[in-house]
Order: structure tokens, then C-alpha cells, then sequence
């Protein structure tokens, strides 16, 4: 099979009969997908789409996903595939930006639940309504239309041309368009069916979108031989489990959070053990003690490592034949075809065990990120691609990965890859799942943080403990500095781990930290000095009492905290103390409490707890949760405590605070 063939005359000719997509109660053949493919190519064609037309498909996985991308490239347009969980107005913005002319669009998160989005999409994209099409397959079951006979045929040198577009995930800028051609796609399946194996029996389930290269590959590589393509309606585990079971599917393509929580999954022992034997795997699943555990769990399935990117995969492969450490601990060779290697800090190729940048070359790389200059292109001069990932070549060809150039962890001078420190954790029975970043330090420059989630039953958290069960395994330089625990970590629509939102997570812990343990010794956000004059109470009082409402005290207490405050000011300027001289007055955030103190010159001022001397002690004394004199310096200074209330959250105010003043208390 050439990887010059277009997709559709790689598609599975031999048996029209023959299954080729279930799932969710469905199913079509393959005799039922040419001739969709086929009858909405001319349509598309019908409607304006020819060559190099963008054509944005937003849709759930279905049967119709699959026949509307064929259709689009046959028709020789350029699929624009768009996050089905994305809002309208990022979708319209990247239609925009790809210079997208027509949209083919299905439930997606925005149109399952508002009846105008498709209106707002519309007219943020710039589209005509005459080039949108709906395929939902409640309203339209591509498979069954009365389309008119024949086959629309395209001409072999649109192969390489861009025949459709992935945007990367845009974590950590705006997503990219990554335009693929024809002969890259095809090539990846020949590779894939080439090195994995596999017949007209077999059957795939896709818990990926398959507007991910890994869903998208997976689902064109089976199709290409004659298997059966599982769409799950989503991928929670007992939908998984259950289809699985009644298409008797064999094998599975998902990520590693999606398999681990498969496994707890009360019918997986029923259900799933039986039936899979071959598990492809992408996405950041490549710790050993993970992998080995999985494999347990899955008693009778071979998990295949892959490694590649939106921009060209896969780069390299385990085989079922390699020993269960090679699969575990590496991502496999270079698959044919492909060349991988190791670039160093020089320029110059590195040999066996020594750690640089995986770069590529060969026919799976990408056309380019679409509009973007030369400079800002990943591919060099020479056609190498740089992946920005960290790894090395150990003697026998096997690619060890050991992270993200951007991801090092830089402390005190020394670069510590986080992937180290995670399989380290993963040595340790009672974890389940780990990532470890850096964060900034005003010491070392960065600090090691770990994230981790327990394995089920393990109640028991202790720091200290999981420190301990590290450091035969680690350096103590290495050492994450604080580990928090989670019950689950975010991940986004593609079942991969969301780092950003993690990251944001584990640093706002760490200024909580830094928060309470400031709380433990006061933080003092007013500090002021007021003349000795009745003038000044009503405009203290004023501000005490916005003061408490902002961070969030009741309007009852707002009001009895501004009747304290008043009194005590009566009491230093208009009674008895009038020579008391200015007076100080200072606002403290306690870990528990708000701590308003006042200090002056003037004769000291006793409050009996027991007789309730005066007026003003009485009043006092009926508003705070404390009254009591503590001595600075030989000078008397009156604190007045108030408890924060149940619902008051002052870390979270403090939070804001920080936020709002670029890390200040102001």
C-alpha cells in the first residue's frame, strides 16, 4: 500500500458488508461509508468547497464526523478540525484566522445546550448560513442518504498538500494551526498497521476526540484495514466497559487517565479484562511502575507506547514483541522511515545515553503551522523538526524521555528533570498517579513541587513519609520542597493532563501556605495615625466598617465592629484621655481572627471583664470575641479581636488582594 494513496482509496474495498463504524446503538458499513463519503463530497462540491477551501468540522465523534472529513478532503477542501468542548467565540476565532469558509458542525458543547450559537457563530466567524451544514446524525445519518451513484475521484497530487488542520492545545499560547497533508496521515497508518499487525477481525474503541491526531489516526489506520471503529457516546468508564463488551472490541486507544480509571470501573474484571489484547497508549503515560501496574490490571492486553505530536506521528514505537521493560520504560524506535535523533546544546547529534532535544525528519511532519513566519516555524533549514522534548537513545535504539525542554526545573543552578522525580513516586506503592513542576523560589530560583493522588484506599497523607520513601531513590537536592495531594487532576477535552490549570492550582496552594504562615504572626493591612480629635472618628469608622464588609464580614457585624471602634475613639479623645495625643490605629489579619489596636501617649485605660467598669468597657465588651492590653515598649496598646465567621474565607481574601495589587496586602 503506498503512502501516495489519497485517504479514501486507502479505505477498506473488499467487503461492503463488513462493519466498519458502531457505537452508541449505531452502526454503518463499509459499503454505507463510501457511499456517504462519495454523495457529500459532491454536495460540499454542490455548495462552492474546491480546492484548498477551508471547511471547519465541530462536532462529537460520530460516524458522520468521520464521512464529513473524508468528504471534505475527497471534495479537496481543507478540514479546519475544532475542539468540540471550545466556545463560540474561540471556535469563530480560529475560523477566522484559518480563513474558514464553510462549517460543517454537529452537537458540540456550544450548540447541545444553546439554540443560538449557531446564530453567534455565524456572525463572529463572518460565515453565510448557505455554507453551513448541519450533521448531526439525529437530524441526518450520512450513511443512508439517496445519493446519486458514483465515485468522485481526486487527482494523486493534492497528496501533499494540506488536507486538514490540528490546532495544538494552546497551554501556553495561542493554539497553532498545524496543517497535515494527505501523504503524511497516510504514511503514519502504513507505519502503524506495519508495526503493530492486526486483520479484518479486530476492533478498535476510540476514547479519544478525534479531532486529536491520536482518535484521528487510530480511526483512519483500522478503517484502512477492514476493523471495526468503536465511537463511544463519551468516555466514561462504564460507557467504555459496555461497548467494549458488546462490539467485543480487542483493542483500545486512549490516554493514561482514561485506562487508569477504566480499571476501577466495578464490571472491569467482566466487562473489559476478557476482551481487550491490545492497548495503544499516548499522551503522557510513559512512567514503568504505571505501565507494569496497568498491565496487571489489564491481564490479558499488551500496552503499546507511542511517541509523537500533533506535528508528526507517531516518531517512535514499542512492538508487542519487545520485552515488557522496553515497553514499559521506553517509547520505542524510530519507526521506518522516520529519522529521530538527539541534538545537543552544540548543534551536533549526540550519541547513546546522552540527554538533548528530539528533533525529526522524514514524510510524517506537518506542512508548517499555518500562518506563521519562517522564524517562528519548528521545522529548520535541514527539515528537522524540534520537538522541544528532552530525551536520549539508550545502546539498542530505544527513545527514553525525560521531559520538556521548558519544563526543566532550574534550583540553585542544578537542572532537574521533573520526569525523574515522578518515577520515583511512582516506586511508591500508595501513589497513583504524580507530576512534579517548578516554582518560583527567592533563594534558588525555583523550587521542586510534586502533585500527587493516592491510590485508592490509602487515607493516610503524610509528607514527610513520601520524603522519606524518596530519598533512596533521589538526590536530596531533588527533594520536592511541598507535596500536595489531589483527588483528580484537570484534564482537558483530550483526556490529557491540563498542566496549566494544575500549575495555577499548585501555586495558588503555595501562596496559601505562605498566607497562613504570615497569618501566624499577623498581617497588618492598615497601620494609621489619627489626630486627637472628635473629627476624626466618624471618617475612622467609616473606613473600619467598609474595611469589614470588603473582606466579608455580615452586615451585623460591620455595624457592631464600627459601634466598637466609636467607642473606644470616644473614650481616648472625649473623656478622660483627651491628652492621650494622636492616636494609632492599626488593622491585623490573624489566622482565626481581625485584630483592631490602638496606641497613644494618654493614662492608661483598664477594661474589668468582670464589673464592666463603664459604659464604654460594657459596649466594648459586647461586641468583641477579645479584649486585651498588650505592652510594646512599656506603652499600653488595646487590642480589640473579632472572629471571623463560618463562611469568611481570609486566605481567599488575601488571595485576591495579592492578585489585585501584583502580590501586595495594599
Amino acid at each position: 500500500m503506498s503512502d501516495k494513496k489519497l485517504f479514501s482509496e486507502m479505505l477498506y474495498r473488499d467487503d461492503p458488508d463488513r462493519l466498519a463504524i458502531v457505537g452508541n446503538g449505531e452502526s454503518c458499513t463499509y459499503g454505507d461509508l463510501h457511499r456517504g463519503i462519495n454523495g457529500l463530497s459532491r454536495q460540499l462540491r454542490g455548495m462552492g468547497v474546491e480546492k484548498g477551501t477551508r471547511v471547519a468540522l465541530w462536532s462529537y465523534n460520530t460516524a458522520n464526523w468521520l464521512i464529513a472529513f473524508f468528504a471534505i478532503v475527497r471534495a479537496g477542501g481543507t478540514a479546519v478540525l475544532l475542539n468540540y468542548s471550545m466556545p463560540v467565540a474561540d471556535a469563530a476565532d480560529l475560523m477566522e484566522r484559518t480563513e474558514t469558509g464553510f462549517l460543517l458542525y454537529g452537537n458540540n458543547a456550544e450548540f447541545k445546550y444553546d439554540p443560538d450559537a449557531l446564530e453567534r457563530t455565524i456572525s463572529l466567524a463572518n460565515l453565510s448560513p448557505d455554507h453551513c451544514m448541519n450533521i448531526n446524525p439525529e437530524v441526518i445519518d450520512l450513511t443512508k442518504q439517496d445519493w446519486e451513484e458514483g465515485e468522485e475521484m481526486c487527482r494523486e497530487d493534492e497528496a501533499d498538500e494540506t488536507a486538514f488542520i490540528i490546532h495544538t492545545s494552546g497551554t501556553t499560547s495561542k493554539p497553532k494551526a498545524v496543517q497535515i497533508s494527505q501523504r503524511a496521515l497516510s504514511f503514519d497508518a502504513n507505519v502503524f498497521n506495519s508495526t503493530i499487525g492486526g486483520n479484518e477481525e479486530s476492533g478498535v474503541c476510540i476514547a479519544v476526540p478525534l479531532f486529536h491526531i491520536l482518535g484521528l489516526l487510530m480511526s483512519f489506520s483500522y478503517l484502512c484495514r477492514g476493523a471495526k471503529v468503536c465511537l463511544p457516546a463519551d468516555n466514561k468508564s462504564e460507557t467504555l466497559a459496555n461497548e467494549i463488551e458488546a462490539n467485543q472490541l480487542t483493542d483500545m486507544a486512549a490516554v493514561g487517565a482514561v485506562y487508569l480509571n477504566l480499571a476501577e470501573q466495578e464490571s472491569f474484571t467482566d466487562k473489559v479484562v476478557p476482551y481487550l489484547h491490545l492497548c495503544m497508549i499516548a499522551g503522557g503515560m510513559s512512567a514503568p511502575v504505571q505501565m507494569m501496574r496497568l498491565e496487571m490490571d489489564y491481564a490479558n492486553a499488551i500496552f503499546i507506547n507511542m511517541y509523537g505530536l500533533s506535528e508528526a506521528a507517531p516518531l517512535t514505537m514499542v512492538q508487542p514483541s519487545d520485552r515488557v521493560e522496553e515497553r514499559a520504560q521506553t517509547v520505542g524506535r524510530a519507526v521506518a522511515g522516520m529519522e529521530v535523533r538527539i541534538l545537543g546544546v552544540g548543534g551536533m547529534f549526540l550519541p547513546a545515553d546522552e540527554i538533548g532535544e528530539v528533533v525529526a525528519k522524514g514524510p510524517a511532519l506537518m506542512n508548517g503551522y499555518g500562518g506563521l513566519p519562517d522564524d517562528q516555524q519548528p521545522i529548520d533549514s535541514d527539515g528537522w523538526l524540534h520537538t522541544g522534548d528532552l530525551g536520549y537513545f539508550d545502546e539498542n535504539g530505544y527513545l527514553h524521555l525525560s521531559g520538556r525542554m521548558k519544563d526543566v526545573i532550574i534550583r540553585g543552578g542544578e537542572n532537574i528533570a521533573p520526569s525523574e522525580i515522578e518515577n520515583a513516586l511512582y516506586q511508591l506503592d500508595y501513589i497513583k498517579e504524580a507530576k512534579v513542576m517548578g516554582a518560583p523560589h527567592p533563594i534558588y530560583g525555583e523550587s521542586v513541587e510534586a502533585c500527587v493522588i493516592m491510590r485508592d484506599g490509602e487515607t493516610e497523607f503524610d509528607q514527610e513519609k513520601i520524603k522519606a520513601g524518596l530519598l533512596p531513590r533521589i538526590p536530596r537536592f531533588k527533594l520536592p520542597a511541598h507535596i500536595f495531594r489531589y483527588e483528580r487532576f484537570p484534564l482537558n477535552v483530550n483526556g490529557k493532563l491540563d498542566q496549566k490549570t494544575l500549575r495555577a492550582d499548585m501555586l495558588m496552594r503555595l501562596k496559601r501556605l505562605e498566607i497562613n504562615w504570615e497569618l501566624n504572626g499577623g498581617v497588618t493591612i492598615y497601620d494609621l495615625i489619627i489626630k486627637n480629635s472628635n473629627y476624626a472618628i466618624v471618617p475612622v469608622t467609616h473606613f473600619i466598617s467598609d474595611l469589614a464588609g470588603t473582606i466579608g464580614f455580615s452586615k451585623r457585624m460591620v455595624i457592631t465592629m464600627g459601634l466598637a471602634v466609636e467607642e473606644m475613639l470616644n473614650e481616648r479623645i472625649m473623656n478622660a484621655y483627651a491628652s492621650s495625643g494622636d492616636i494609632r490605629v492599626k488593622v491585623t489579619l490573624m489566622s482565626e481572627w481581625l485584630r483592631i489596636s490602638f496606641s497613644d501617649n494618654g493614662a492608661e485605660y483598664f477594661i474589668d471583664k468582670r464589673k464592666d467598669t463603664s459604659t464604654c468597657a460594657r459596649n466594648i465588651l459586647s461586641a468583641v470575641s477579645d479584649f486585651h492590653t498588650d505592652y510594646i515598649e512599656g506603652k499600653p496598646v488595646y487590642c480589640m479581636d473579632f472572629l471571623y465567621e463560618q463562611e469568611l474565607d481570609i486566605q481567599d481574601f488575601l488571595l485576591k488582594s495579592m492578585e489585585a495589587t501584583g502580590g501586595s496586602y495594599e
